[in-house]
């Protein structure tokens, strides 16, 4: 039976984008491609949902005579259209039964992207509508790229926190590459360090950690707190001089030699490639062999996803995320750390307790080091301030004399705070209710 490797594009854009890709792909592999394409008018259509998504490209797969044995065709994507796949998989079949072989992704918005939102504005109606549907964008798909999404979350908990593995050896055999440089001329009004002009390298890194914390009425962190890594193997490379179209082969890319090399492995490798090996696996030693120094070069930051809900189901709409060294301090710490480390905060528009945070790892190294820091220290400030009886629900506050929260030692900083990945934290506050509330 021939080799079958699909090519899956991302939101608003078209199949017939990645011809150079699969004309490359033939050269290597001798037999042409099967594409599922999604139309356009899908993706920017608003009401179409990734379930909906998930239903058509099931039924594409088996009206095109698809394999469904385990393990049997390779895919390729670009942006979103990984999302697209991750949902298909997740929807359908286990990690035992999925067909997918070798899942290569190129500049994946896995965790969202900073133009999701931006999309959904008048500006991405104008340049990303194409009057196709006059004032569409696609607003379910982008409410789910969005940073921060409640969608990007879940589906973490699917394939990389769930109890089953679902890449690695005999599994799906993943690889991420994503560029490191924004785009050119007009488009560059979109382009911020850490990213490829559309997605975040730490966005498109599939490497994340889940950070599960409950806080007391007090702010003190309940025990059982618990850090977390992604289930299995995926492997990950940083493309140098790549932005978010050229890694794909568009817009007259790819720019490195190195990224026809790293496309043509992936889509090569075996199980043996991802068996675990002193703490990686050979095809992860081999992309970091081919730029060994990039992830230092890079501009080094982290998407920190936040979700914060209360012990009652309620999610907290109102909060501040706080890190610091010590309540009663000079607060030179924390006025360097909010101004150098965090760069952007982004609260999730439809639902203000999800948000994304934007560290600079490189900052927050330089400040840890500056200060002598012994602990970092991570809590809340939420709203509403239970104060009875004017306010008789409500949530407790950190003493001003004491440290509370999570107390977290210097040397563990790097545990939870590393450069090109995210890492999602899920917060669970108590919500303390006066007995006047209800009397008898």
């Amino acid at each position: 039976m021939p080799r079958s490797i699909v090519i899956v594009h991302g939101w608003s854009d078209e199949g017939k984008s990645f011809t150079k890709l699969a004309k490359q792909i033939t050269t290597w592999f001798g037999a042409p491609p099967v594409q599922i394409r999604i139309a356009d008018w899908i993706s920017l259509q608003n009401d179409v949902t990734y379930a909906d998504l998930a239903v058509a490209m099931e039924r594409a797969w088996i009206a095109s005579g698809l394999s469904k044995k385990p393990h049997s065709v390779d895919i390729v994507t670009h942006s979103t259209g990984a999302l697209v796949v991750r949902e298909w998989m997740t929807r359908y079949y286990t990690s035992d039964t999925a067909p997918i072989q070798r899942f290569v992704m190129l500049a994946p918005a896995n965790f969202g992207s900073p133009l999701a939102h931006k999309g959904r504005s008048f500006i991405g109606r104008v340049l990303k509508g194409w009057n196709r549907f006059i004032g569409q964008t696609g607003t379910q798909i982008l409410k789910g790229l969005e940073l921060g999404s409640p969608y990007t979350m879940e589906l973490a908990r699917r394939d990389l926190f769930g109890t089953s593995t679902w890449y690695g050896s005999g599994k799906i055999l993943a690889t991420v590459l994503v560029g490191n440089v924004g785009y050119d001329g007009v488009e560059a009004i979109a382009n911020e360090d850490g990213s490829d002009g559309t997605v975040r390298i730490s966005t498109a890194n599939l490497n994340a950690s889940r950070l599960t914390l409950a806080l007391d009425q007090h702010q003190q962190a309940k025990p059982g707190w618990k850090l977390e890594r992604a289930n299995g193997a995926i492997a990950f490379g940083i493309v140098d001089q790549e932005n978010h179209s050229t890694v794909a082969l568009k817009d007259r890319g790819p720019k490195n030699p190195n990224t026809l090399t790293l496309i043509q492995a992936a889509l090569n490798v075996t199980d043996a490639d991802f068996a675990p090996a002193n703490g990686s696996f050979a095809w992860q030693s081999k992309i970091d062999q081919i730029s060994p120094f990039i992830g230092s070069q890079s501009p080094r930051y982290q998407n920190l996803a936040a979700h914060v809900s209360d012990d009652l189901e309620h999610d907290v709409l109102d909060y501040f995320f706080q890190l610091y060294r010590q309540v009663n301090s000079d607060r030179k710490f924390e006025k360097e750390l909010y101004e150098k480390v965090i760069t952007t905060v982004h609260p999730y528009e439809d639902n203000g307790s999800y948000r994304s945070i934007y560290l600079s790892i490189s900052e927050l190294e330089r400040v840890v080091q500056k200060f002598g820091l012994e602990f970092m220290y991570l809590s809340l400030s939420a709203q509403p301030l239970f104060r009875p009886p004017q306010q008789p629900v409500g949530y407790g506050s950190v003493s001003a004399s004491s440290t509370d929260g999570l107390a977290i030692p210097a040397a563990e900083l790097k545990n939870f705070f590393v450069a090109h990945t995210t890492l999602l934290v899920e917060i669970v506050i108590d919500r303390q209710i006066d007995a006047s509330t209800f009397t008898l």
